[in-house]
């Protein structure tokens, strides 16, 4: 079975767009939360991802719209939930509402845990590569485990269970990935993992976003070399 696994779409269609050809070879599309958040094509990559009949479980920034009036949250987060909030179909916020925080079973040969930031926290929690907490997913009886949150890539295959984050769609922090949209592919049978990038025009994603108001906050994961447009 093949399984492609993608995390934080932030409502960037054209970044999810570019990976069509990957998501359509796969025999299953998991989504590791954060749907929406930061960008402006929020209907639009709802309804991309939709296509896919993927599974998918909630992240922060999908719950923070879902409850509303969050207090502290940093401006770059406030103005994709604010205009997520604006233009959110019903329809859409109610398959949102309905996305679980984890997800676990059997896909092909393996067992499977997905979650966006952790099994203790869900929602909240950040796995990096030096996070004491990663260890602890060890005594987790799965033979997959992904999870998403940072939009930095994150692969251990030399031991049980195998653990991937595949970075982001949408704004990849990855230096190298700037501007790419970055998702993996998981063979069940074999164990055996494929990281992508994709190409696409993200300058084209933040003058959107400055078009709607986005402070210069917007500008940090444009590529070097590259340099978004004024509002």
């Amino acid at each position: 079975m093949r399984i492609a696994l993608i995390s934080d779409l932030h409502a960037n269609a054209a970044a999810l767009a570019a990976l069509s050809d990957v998501l359509e070879s796969a025999d299953r599309v998991v989504c590791l939360g954060d749907i929406v958040g930061y960008y402006c094509q929020v209907n639009e990559t709802i309804a991309l991802l939709r296509g896919y009949n993927p599974l998918c479980v909630l992240g922060n920034h999908d719950a923070y719209l879902l409850r509303g009036n969050e207090s502290g949250l940093p401006e770059s987060v406030r103005f994709g939930l604010q205009y997520a909030e604006r233009v959110i179909t019903p329809e859409n916020r109610a398959w949102l509402a309905g996305l679980p925080h984890m997800w676990g079973g059997q896909m092909g040969e393996l067992s499977c845990l997905f979650f966006h930031g952790s099994p203790w926290q869900p929602i909240e929690h950040y796995l990096y590569m030096d996070s004491p907490l990663l260890s602890g997913l060890d005594h987790f009886n799965f033979d997959l485990i992904a999870f998403g949150q940072t939009h930095r890539a994150l692969i251990r295959m030399d031991k049980r269970p195998l653990l991937i984050n595949p970075g982001s769609v949408g704004q990849s922090r990855d230096a190298m990935s700037y501007g790419r949209a970055c998702a993996v592919i998981c063979e069940t049978a074999s164990k055996g993992v494929e990281v992508i990038e994709r190409g696409y025009d993200m300058q084209a994603v933040v003058d959107e976003a400055l078009s709607q108001g986005a402070g210069d906050w917007v500008r940090k994961f444009v590529p070097s070399g590259t340099r978004a447009r004024g509002r």
